[in-house]
């Protein structure tokens, strides 16, 4: 399969479109091309390594719904009147489900990966926030029951937009509504839509090239017991979509060549990606030349441990602005957030959108990771970090408490045990231990 030119161009790599298709064809640790998976370009430097962690979430999202229709078919057994019938419907529809991710990841288990060694090397995995059904509800969002939802998502964000777009990249696009969206009403030159989830990726291409696929969406409050499994026939488009590509890609590690876009757009996307906020507007800077504009729309609700990364919208102004960024224009509003006609529940959200303009090159940093070096590298020194330390004292309280348990043992007795003999007090201990085997019901 052949990629335009003017697509190609954009590229640090060069594409390998034999070398990881659907040919059965491996792809080798010394690889130096991007592959293509289920013709959709892998733009990681090291592809091998994600598509074996991509496998492995595979396998490990059919074992869990394996566990789950196992345990449906129990309750089956000695379900009565509407919960049989509820039960019914949940167990075929889970069987459904498991066929239909399968059959959409079919580009992903039908690749061969040289995998001697290779699952050892960490790099390039997507973070373990992140699985097949991360977000999975924005599929249905975008293309079955959210219209009203797009339509007020979209007008908000082309407000923000720069009159000429030029060449316009969508890191971390999802299922894509919003891209594509901006890309009719805006006419850039070139739409490139990136995302790290192969579940998005493969159902918007099915739907780009106008094939049809059954999806089944599980409603997390269904309002009615017709609403437990909701079987979706996702509609692929009916007219061919010009200068729209879908890429792989983590947007902290820019695959392409710096300053190959003109407008670039972050929606949902700078909270919940795994690095330090300065760190990413350094990787971010390299998708743009001086005088490109950054377009960003979302929550600002920091995926980070530490207090210090979670920033206000006035420190994400001035971080900006150490990475090169004037801010120009911003706003908030409220919209509403996966409002579905099939769940009794849905949220508003407090949003923000704002357009930069970058006014200064700021070097990236050369190798952006999501584990810390010394995970990455065996031979290096793990730091004594607090958070360690107390980790290590919680696992050795653990490692007593459990080498305690004798099948004779009540909770106040172990709390008064413990007590004794570290002098704490066992009041206070016993409340902790009621806590603690609380959560593990």
């Amino acid at each position: 399969m052949s990629l335009p030119t003017e697509f190609v161009e954009l590229l640090r790599c060069p594409v390998e479109g034999q070398a990881l298709s659907l040919n059965g064809d491996q792809l080798s640790a010394a690889s130096t091309h991007y592959p293509l998976v289920g013709g959709i370009p892998w733009l990681l430097p090291h592809p091998r390594n994600s598509l074996l962690d991509w496998g492995a979430k595979l396998n490990h999202f059919q074992q869990v719904l394996l566990q789950e229709v196992s345990e449906l078919d129990l309750q089956l057994q000695s379900a009565k009147g509407a919960v049989h019938d509820r039960i019914e419907c949940l167990l075929a529809a889970k069987r459904d489900f498991l066929l239909e991710i399968t059959t959409l990841l079919e580009p992903l288990t039908r690749t061969q990966v040289a995998a001697e060694g290779a699952y050892n090397a960490l790099r390039d995995r997507a973070p373990t926030t992140q699985n097949l059904l991360s977000y999975e509800s924005n599929i249905y969002r975008d293309w079955q029951w959210g219209e009203e939802e797009n339509r007020l998502c979209h007008d908000f964000v082309r407000d923000f937009m720069p009159e000429d777009v030029g060449r316009f990249a969508v890191l971390g696009a999802g299922a894509c509504r919003l891209a594509l969206d901006l890309h009719q009403s805006c006419a850039p030159e070139r739409t490139v839509a990136t995302d790290i989830n192969p579940l998005f990726l493969f159902a918007v291409n099915k739907l780009l090239r106008g094939e049809s696929f059954f999806l089944t969406e599980f409603p997390l409050h269904p309002k009615l017991i017709d609403y437990v499994a909701i079987k979706h026939q996702m509609a692929g488009l009916s007219e061919r979509l010009d200068n729209f590509h879908l890429c792989f890609a983590d947007a902290a590690k820019p695959a392409f060549a710096k300053g190959a876009f003109n407008t670039v757009l972050t929606p949902w996307l700078i909270d919940i990606q795994p690095h330090a906020f300065g760190v990413f507007l350094r990787q971010l800077s390299q998708y743009l030349p001086v005088g490109g504009h950054w377009v960003n729309f979302g929550s600002l609700v920091f995926n980070q441990r530490r207090e210090s990364l979670c920033y206000s919208v006035e420190e994400v102004v001035e971080l900006a602005a150490e990475a090169g960024f004037e801010v120009e224009m911003m706003t908030q509003t409220e919209l509403p957030y996966l409002k579905s006609p099939y769940s009794a529940g849905y949220r508003m959200e407090n949003v923000w959108a704002w357009r930069a303009t970058k006014r200064e090159d700021i070097a990236a940093v050369v190798d952006v990771e999501v584990l810390p070096e010394w995970v990455l590298d065996t031979h290096k020194p793990i730091p004594l970090s607090q958070s360690l330390q107390t980790l290590g004292v919680q696992h050795q309280f653990l490692a007593r408490l459990y080498a305690a348990l004798d099948g004779k043992h009540s909770i106040h007795s172990l709390a008064e045990h413990f007590a004794r003999a570290d002098g704490s007090d066992a009041a206070e201990l016993e409340h902790l231990l009621v806590t603690y085997f609380q959560r593990q019901q």
